[in-house]
């Protein structure tokens, strides 16, 4: 892969996810959180029911976004330092497992079956990348539409 192109596609990406935020849904979610976390006493509150729907959605978004911003971070040292195709697609498999086991574990707890079932199907799609032979052809296609189920799900 010529890394020449991996920069500029490394920067669509980090734009195209970072479109698909619902910054309402952040806004409102940050209150309840927050309020939940100051408010909240062990003796008072029974045992919370899981992580809402709106943190979810927002915690997979962000772990998204922070390795898109991670591949473009990796994708300019690979131009600076001269990087060999298979160290470039070493790190962008490192990346996508990273991404995905961080992905699954947003899983756990939700009771929402939708919604269980589009993020792990994101973080399926993402454990492919990171098992991928050709990395750099899913960053340029599957990652691109990574998440459709799950903006579904989400309300996007």
């Amino acid at each position: 892969m010529k890394s020449g192109r991996f920069l500029p596609l490394a920067v669509i990406t980090v734009v195209a996810v970072a479109a698909g935020c619902d910054d309402k849904a952040a806004t409102k979610a940050a209150p309840a959180t927050s309020a939940a976390a100051t408010s909240a006493t062990p003796s008072a509150s029974p045992a919370p029911a899981g992580p809402t729907k709106n943190e979810v959605c927002l915690n997979v978004t962000k772990i998204v976004i922070d390795g898109s911003v991670q591949i473009a971070d990796n994708a300019v040292k690979s131009i600076d330092e001269r990087w060999s195709t298979k160290k470039v697609n070493d790190n962008l498999r490192t990346a996508f497992g990273d991404m995905a086991t961080k992905v699954k574990a947003q899983a756990d707890g939700v009771t929402d079956p939708e919604l269980k079932a589009a993020v792990e199907k994101t973080a399926a799609e993402l454990a492919e990348g990171g098992k991928s032979s050709k990395p750099d052809v899913f960053l340029q296609k599957d990652f691109q539409t990574l998440s459709k189920d799950l903006d579904k799900s989400c309300g996007n």
